[in-house]
């Protein structure tokens, strides 16, 4: 156990299992900025057990839906079912305990929330979608599908060897003839492509803008028409090939439909914001004991300073 209090103790298979989720975080941080991530993730991990205590029937069912969704959006942004198991696994997760600790945290923030009596009026809402208006302006974007041939080792990015590369290049120009000619895309994604997110969706990408990608594949996207498929692009990482499937016009979100994102915006910032001195009286009133010495509060800015966030989401 490396903390308890009334009604509350925290193990440290506890706290390896909330670390997992940032795992890739962490292998470029110092010892000492570890030590601090793991020390901040502790005290989530006290409030969120705290706060639990008061959550209703009502709060849990609440925060199922948004579990339910949250994990519909992840699998939508994998690409396939496929790929996101692949990243579950790589963060030692499941889909089950996934959906677990986005319903814990979406359950404690409801019961903050709820604590707090946390309220936004339409007029602090529409106070913010006129101060904010680039938030709601979303710019030119396309959406095409892509072949990806590496010319670089994939694990260790170091290039390839010369005739590799020239067989990968003839491979590439060949696929670009038989592309334009009529043979299916998608299926040439399919077998030829090399990349792991997009090649069981037949190499579509999710809509991108200006910027996102590398320049290589931002000028020849946006200089595109329809159902044109490129030449082959050279970037740092490999051989590309697109077929733009879609350019789709920069347009705005009007208030009406942006409203209930800003609402729930700002009721996170006031939450935030009230929640600090609310937090403290909780684990005052529980006499929460941190026992591992490591693992306690050294300095003031120990909790101030940002460390990584808690994954609650797989990135594709």
């Amino acid at each position: 156990m490396i903390a308890r209090g009334t009604g509350l103790e925290i193990t440290r298979t506890d706290l390896n299992e909330a670390m997992a989720g940032i795992k890739a975080q962490l292998q470029s941080l110092s010892p000492a900025r570890v030590l601090q991530a793991q020390r901040q993730m502790l005290d989530r991990l006290i409030e969120t057990k705290l706060l639990l205590t008061k959550a209703t029937d009502a709060d849990r069912a609440a925060s199922k839906k948004v579990a339910d969704l949250r994990i519909t959006a992840l699998k939508v942004d994998a690409g396939s079912p496929e790929a996101f198991d692949r990243q579950l696994k790589t963060l030692g997760m499941t889909e089950t305990n996934l959906s677990a600790s986005i319903m814990q945290g979406a359950t404690a923030q409801a019961v903050l929330q709820r604590e707090l009596k946390v309220t936004v009026t339409d007029a602090e809402a529409k106070q913010y979608y006129d101060t904010h208006t680039f938030e709601f302006e979303q710019p030119q974007m396309v959406r095409v599908s892509h072949i990806l041939i590496f010319t670089v080792d994939p694990i260790t990015h170091a290039a390839l060897p010369g005739a590799q590369l020239e067989a990968r290049r003839k491979l590439c120009e060949n696929l670009v003839k038989v592309a334009r000619a009529g043979t299916d895309f998608a299926a040439l994604a399919k077998k030829y492509s090399e990349d792991p997110g997009s090649k069981a969706n037949g190499g579509e990408l999710l809509p991108f803008p200006r910027g996102q990608m590398s320049p290589e594949i931002d000028a020849v996207a946006f200089s595109m028409t329809n159902n044109q498929v490129s030449d082959v692009i050279t970037t740092s990482i490999g051989y590309q090939i697109i077929k733009l499937m879609k350019k789709i016009p920069p347009k705005k979100t009007d208030y009406l439909t942006a409203i209930a994102n800003i609402k729930q915006g700002l009721t996170q910032q006031k939450t935030d914001q009230l929640g600090l001195v609310y937090l403290e009286g909780l684990k005052k009133a529980a006499a929460v004991e941190i026992l591992d010495p490591e693992l306690k509060p050294t300095a003031a800015t120990d909790s101030d300073t940002p460390g990584p966030e808690p994954a609650a989401a797989p990135k594709p």
